[in-house]
């Protein structure tokens, strides 16, 4: 069974390993990833299952706006196939509605077939483009669902 809590300052190794694990550029550091942790502006889930650190998801909220960031979400490899990703996303979507967003927007690498397969299922869709957007020159896709 999937259990989602807050992110702790405890959980900084693991947030850590994940992102050298799951990401091979545009890393949060430790230091972003602690200050993500306890800033009023963001909210970070941790996915645990049987005990054992499976995945995180960050969504930013910005003053005066009423559109949230999904700004990063992770599943570590040995948890992929159980819905690790989808229960995050499901619990980002809820928390940003009830801090008031009426949307939640997001940016993917292009050539994640994965990610985009499971934010179409969601409900998002595809509304603009960055060109160059990461370190190594993909280009993101952006996408919106409203909540």
């Amino acid at each position: 069974m999937i259990q989602l809590r807050p992110a702790r300052k405890s959980d900084l190794d693991a947030l850590e390993r994940l992102e050298n694990l799951v990401f091979d550029g545009d890393r949060l550091s430790r230091k972003s990833l602690s200050y993500y942790i306890s800033n009023p502006r963001s909210s970070m889930m941790v996915a645990e299952h049987q005990n054992r650190f499976a995945g995180y998801a960050l969504v930013a909220f910005r003053k005066g706006s009423r559109i949230a960031r999904l700004y990063s979400i992770a599943t570590d490899p040995a948890f992929y196939g159980m819905g690790i990703g989808q229960t995050l996303l499901q619990n980002c979507e809820q928390g940003a509605k009830t801090r008031g967003a009426t949307s939640l927007e997001l940016e993917v690498r292009k050539d994640n077939t994965a990610a985009i397969k499971m934010y179409q299922k969601f409900g998002y869709a595809h509304f603009d483009d960055y060109e160059d957007f990461y370190e190594d020159g993909m280009d993101a896709m952006r996408f919106r669902k409203p909540l």
